[in-house]
């Protein structure tokens, strides 16, 4: 099976919008001050709008494969967007660098099986990578970790480290889906 190996990628975040809920909510709201920040919020905000904005969310992810996830080029359109949208409210809004763990499939996963009858299986179809698996060629045995018959909603397989218990190093793990996030599977 390949897999992709997990990489650190830059991502950039809007602060100018946090910027300016912070002033606007700095100042004191008293029975006797005419804060009427929340009034103005209320009819500044509206349904109509708000579709606006999340149209132009939708037709960027489509634009680009149909994610707007940190690390991707549908990311960068979508903070270039907020960025545009604050500026023309009068904000100068300050874009910040920071790293986080990212995964991208670079290339489409293989999976084959070699004894005792030589199969080859399809992703999506018959399986697929987990978020965050590793990357490279490996050819060993197939070990079920913790599976049952029966598909559940409840099913902890690969959820906690006890399932690895006595695991066969170098082994490729077989679990379900179930109550964990796929990160936890593969860490």
């Amino acid at each position: 099976m390949t897999r992709r190996r997990p990489h650190v990628a830059r991502a950039l975040g809007v602060i100018g919008t946090a910027a300016a809920v912070a002033t606007a909510l700095a100042v004191p709201a008293t029975a006797e001050s005419n804060n009427n920040i929340s009034r103005k919020l209320r009819q500044a905000v509206t349904a109509q709008g708000v579709a606006q904005h999340l149209s132009a969310f939708d037709a960027i992810a489509a634009a680009n494969g149909g994610t707007r996830a940190s690390g991707t080029p549908g990311y960068t359109a979508s903070r270039d967007y907020v960025v545009d949208q604050l500026r023309a409210a009068g904000y100068s809004p300050t874009v910040q660098e920071f790293s986080f763990p990212f995964y991208r499939e670079l290339s489409p996963a293989q999976l084959s099986q070699v004894s005792p009858d030589a199969t080859a299986y399809s992703s999506p179809l018959d399986f697929s990578s987990m978020t965050y698996s590793g990357s490279g060629d490996v050819t060993a045995t197939v070990v079920a970790v913790d599976t049952t018959l029966t598909p559940s909603l409840t099913n902890t397989s690969g959820c906690e480290a006890a399932d690895f218990a006595g695991f066969p190093a170098g082994s490729i793990a077989l679990m379900q889906r179930g109550t964990c996030a796929f990160g936890i599977k593969a860490a």
